[in-house]
């Protein structure tokens, strides 16, 4: 569990990111807001998360992808930069 409370409500009443589409990636290929490499990554959520991410993206107007790196961008900036550095570390060596 996270450190610091997730505020679903900032995240999705904070402006659109400039540039933003909704057009769906599924390989491994640059797009027009990524200037690097897309990677395909997999994960099994349960049907309730996976209709939020849809839901939250298409009310953004933002790609599925997108709205996924914008909740990790939005929990490192709520993150101290030492504590992420310590999680890094540990993962590499234990994950």
């Amino acid at each position: 569990m996270a450190d610091d409370e997730f505020n679903i409500d900032e995240l999705i009443s904070s402006d659109d990111v400039a540039g933003s589409n909704t057009r769906k990636t599924n390989n491994t290929s640059t797009t027009d807001n990524s200037d690097s490499s897309l990677h395909p990554f997999s994960v099994r959520l349960d049907q309730e998360y996976v209709d939020i991410i849809k839901a939250l993206a298409w009310w953004k107007r933002i790609s599925q992808r997108e709205f996924i790196e914008n909740c990790i961008n939005y929990s490192l900036e709520k993150m101290d930069e030492d504590h992420l550095e310590t999680i890094l570390n540990r993962f590499n060596k234990e994950g």
